[in-house]
């Protein structure tokens, strides 16, 4: 979205509200000026502390807006436009809060539109970065430019990540399992990434490596780890990020991981958890071109979570395809 305003606006002076976890992230960005912190506690699982639609958030994200130190620091900037790119009523009560007099949100998702100035509609079958790039619509701009994540890595980042695999000639396929996600039900589940690791620890070209949080790192349980390498709990979000872009294909759950890949256009395997009853719309509204995302599909009667026979017919064809 930055790409698409600076490139519509040059002079426009650009900054990003994000979560602690996401700063790193926007790093060395030459599309964005300033990076403010912004812990919304609301549709978000770093600060969210109660369900999404609980008395309690709501009661945590109007203390946020009204009370809390990152509300009033905002408030000090006179931001003439802001977006709401997810389009929540929170989030239209913050920009209205900090006095932002163009407000931008989405109608048809989570209720924000009322109290914006403009607004674009959500769509099912929309990919999330072109419905953000719809915003440059509202302001008279249209920039050609590719509906991806764009992360830029620092040189020593890239040769750190390289090292990590291996810096002598490729002869292996490099394979990323990352098994974390935010919520249990939406993850393909640890069972089913252990035995497909194990499946795939068989094939002598795959050089695998897990990534993920503290939290993931005995997810996959091995008698015999020694073909792989367990990064979980090792690395920083950005070496996440450099791991991935010199790797040649991802598994992964619905998750960060595949926001990585998708950033760094390295071909995935998105695998859905049992909450979601479509990988087409899902495919449709996250996926990138390189992307598999698998999963039920109750539409045409298919009502179980993909099996790990399936995962991995699908990882062994896929790769194939971008054997070294």
């Amino acid at each position: 979205m930055a790409i698409g305003i600076k490139k519509a606006f040059p002079n426009a002076e650009i900054t990003y509200g994000v979560g602690n976890w996401a700063k790193p992230l926007l790093l060395n960005n030459p599309y964005i000026d300033h990076i403010q912190l912004c812990n919304a506690p609301w549709h978000n699982k770093q600060n969210c502390r109660y369900p999404a639609n609980s008395p309690r958030t709501f009661i945590d994200g109007i203390f946020y807006i009204l009370f809390s130190k990152e509300a009033r620091t905002l408030s000090k900037e006179r931001f003439m436009h802001g977006l709401d790119i997810l389009g929540s009523r929170q989030g239209s009560w913050l920009l209205k809060r900090i006095g932002i007099p163009l407000r931008y949100g989405v109608r048809g998702y989570a209720g924000g539109h009322k109290w914006c100035t403009h607004f674009i509609d959500f769509h099912e079958d929309r990919h999330v970065s072109e419905g953000s790039l719809a915003f440059l619509k509202l302001m008279n701009a249209e920039v050609d430019i590719e509906p991806r994540p764009f992360i830029r890595l620092f040189k020593h980042e890239i040769e750190e990540a390289e090292s990590v695999w291996g810096n002598e000639k490729r002869a292996k396929m490099r394979l990323i399992i990352a098994p974390g996600g935010g919520f249990p039900e939406k993850c393909w589940g640890d069972k089913n990434y252990t035995c497909l690791t194990k499946l795939l620890i068989k094939v002598k070209h795959y050089q695998i490596c897990i990534i993920g949080a503290e939290e993931d790192k005995n997810r996959i349980r091995l008698s015999n780890d020694s073909k792989i390498l367990n990064l979980c709990g090792k690395l920083s979000i950005r070496k996440s990020a450099a791991l991935v872009s010199q790797s040649d294909y991802v598994v992964t759950n619905t998750s960060l991981c595949m926001h990585l890949a998708g950033a760094f256009k390295v071909p995935s395997l998105t695998i859905l958890g049992d909450w979601y009853d479509s990988a087409c719309i899902h495919q449709k509204q996250w996926g990138y071109p390189e992307c598999t995302i698998l999963g039920k599909e109750k539409s045409v009667g298919i009502y179980s979570i993909t099996s790990v026979d399936e995962a991995y017919a699908c990882v062994v064809k896929k790769t194939s395809i971008y054997r070294l």
